[in-house]
């Protein structure tokens, strides 16, 4: 049974990103998914493409929408008064009641228990989740089992947006969802001009992280905030805005309330108008705060997991990271907060603050354009940089990316030679006897002889893909894993059965690998304009020599 049939007049003006995704989830409904994702960078406009689905799709039942924050929820509800005056539109929360209204825009701690059973299932054919990164909640899933999701032989659909679909616990969104329907990332986003320009500044502090408990896959906050709410490292946000964003509006993601209030205290006490929010806040104050903010009569607003969902101020152009975290997930949200375009706004400027900290690396700026954790960026380009350094990776992946701390040091190490480079990333060597590297853009890569590489890495949903790419740059699905073991033994088993011949290049323990190079390899590397040392070994010169000749034709 199929509910939805398109119109192809659509009453505002759409992106030609948003309209292909509306083509999209059309596409895959009638493919027979009921399940899925659609990843959009913030501030790309989510909540405007499903605003379109009652008229777009011709919905003849209810639709349902669901969120999480009370912000959420009135954008979305405000977003379908825009694209269609006419469609009744309510939200169920807490004292709010939707009624018969068309479009049911519900919060999630609300529609638990008695208020869930009074939305009968067969009025609706729709559910959208915002947000949907928390889609994975027990909440969740009992309105999903509710309204009959999880049932094979369903006629309903479910469609999750979020903008940070890679979760901080490792709770897969698999789970709930069959298939990322569309998506579209940050890079190509900023690329095509949808998205502010980012550069980033790294600041450095004697605080040190260790120690801290971890609950959830990111640190406890009390034991956090006791740690970094410190007058000398609040003293260094202040340093560093009126260093490298003065005039800028900024928006400081703290700890906790008493850490948002202590750094406004802070920037109040050196001349800048800024002001702390938070979620208990009277909302009439707070409502005032961000309008000051808005109209410029406030520089910066300081806060605490307040303004890292539903909070659209396309007037940010300087977010400073005053909040430690292990999550991406989060640290994507916080800076998406400035990634909105506006006609007086020339770039987003991120700035890191960096505490001491012995585990693993932290989220931060470099790993979301997937940059070396030891570059500095110094005020320039993260995509410009990150763009420089794959182009460098790929031409010469033996270059140790990780030796370069400056931006403009890029070309110096094109000169030289990391030999470790030429060993297996030691998270898949006891799975591999061949000569995997890591993939400058993420995930792993093994390069074949005449220019072939196989790709793994990983998907929205958690699970690792196989990929054949050729020097045409024709793309050949190979296979999918759970996990990164299956991927790279589902790609070592395509190798040892359909490129037999290229094993002998490949096996990294190979006796001849360790031999000295041959003249003739020396006189070709030469050649080639590739750089030699004395410790190079016959088996990676063979490797050079074959990347570099595969890639070149």
């Amino acid at each position: 049974m199929i509910i939805f049939s398109v119109v192809y007049q659509v009453p505002v003006e759409l992106r030609p990103y948003q309209t292909e995704c509306l083509a999209r989830l059309l596409a895959r409904y009638r493919a027979g998914k009921r399940r899925v994702l659609v990843s959009l960078p913030t501030g790309t406009g989510k909540t405007v493409v499903f605003a379109q689905f009652p008229r777009h799709f011709q919905m003849k039942k209810r639709l349902l929408v669901l969120a999480h924050r009370q912000e959420l929820l009135d954008q979305a509800a405000a977003k379908f008064a825009v694209v269609d005056p006419s469609l009744s539109v309510g939200v169920e929360q807490a004292s709010r009641r939707a009624g018969a209204a068309k479009v049911v825009v519900a919060s999630v701690p609300t529609l638990q228990g008695a208020r869930l059973q009074e939305l009968p299932p067969d009025d609706f054919n729709l559910i959208v989740v915002d947000e949907a990164h928390h889609a994975v909640a027990k909440s969740y899933r009992t309105i999903f089992e509710h309204f009959g999701l999880f049932d094979p032989a369903t006629p309903k659909m479910l469609v999750g947006f979020t903008a940070t679909p890679r979760r901080g616990d490792r709770q897969s969104l698999g789970d709930v969802f069959e298939e990322v329907a569309y998506t579209r990332g940050l890079e190509e986003m900023i690329l095509a001009g949808f998205l502010a320009r980012v550069s980033g500044w790294r600041i450095t502090t004697n605080v040190s992280l260790d120690g801290i408990k971890v609950r959830a896959g990111d640190f406890m906050e009390s034991e956090l905030a006791e740690r970094v709410n410190v007058v000398d490292r609040n003293e260094v946000l202040l340093g560093a805005y009126l260093r490298f964003a003065p005039g800028r509006r900024t928006v400081v993601f703290c700890v906790d309330v008493e850490h948002a209030k202590n750094v406004a205290q802070v920037f109040v006490d050196g001349g800048i108008r800024a002001q702390a929010v938070w979620g208990a806040m009277p909302r009439a104050d707070r409502e005032a705060a961000l309008a000051a903010f808005h109209d410029g009569r406030l520089d910066v607003l300081t806060n605490c997991n307040l303004l890292t969902e539903g909070f659209d101020e396309p007037r940010v152009d300087c977010v400073m990271m005053a909040r430690p975290t292990k999550s991406m997930l989060l640290y994507a949200q916080m800076a998406g907060r400035g990634t909105r375009l506006h006609p007086d706004k020339q770039n987003l400027l991120v700035i890191d603050i960096v505490d001491s900290y012995g585990g693993e690396n932290l989220a931060s700026l470099n790993r979301l354009f997937e940059l070396p954790t030891t570059i500095n960026l110094s005020g320039e380009d993260a995509l410009a940089t990150a763009t420089r350094l794959r182009d460098l990776g790929r031409r010469m992946p033996w270059v140790d990316l990780d030796a370069i701390t400056e931006p403009d040091q890029i070309e110096v190490h094109a000169e030289r030679i990391d030999l470790f480079r030429f060993d297996p990333p030691a998270e898949i060597a006891d799975q591999t006897d061949l000569t995997w590297l890591s993939n400058p853009g993420g995930g792993y890569r093994l390069n074949l002889p005449d220019g072939e590489q196989i790709i793994v890495d990983s998907t929205l949903l958690g699970d690792w893909d196989v990929r054949l790419t050729t020097r045409g740059n024709v793309v050949t699905q190979l296979g999918r894993g759970k996990n990164i073991d299956r991927a790279i033994t589902v790609a070592d088993r395509y190798v040892e059965t359909q490129r037999t011949d290229a094993l002998k290049l490949l096996e990294r323990d190979a006796r001849w690998r360790d031999l000295q190079p041959t003249d003739k390899q020396l006189t070709l590397l030469r050649n080639l304009g590739l750089p030699s040392s004395k410790e190079l070994t016959r088996g990676q010169a063979t490797w050079m020599i074959s990347y570099s000749i595969g890639n070149k034709t």
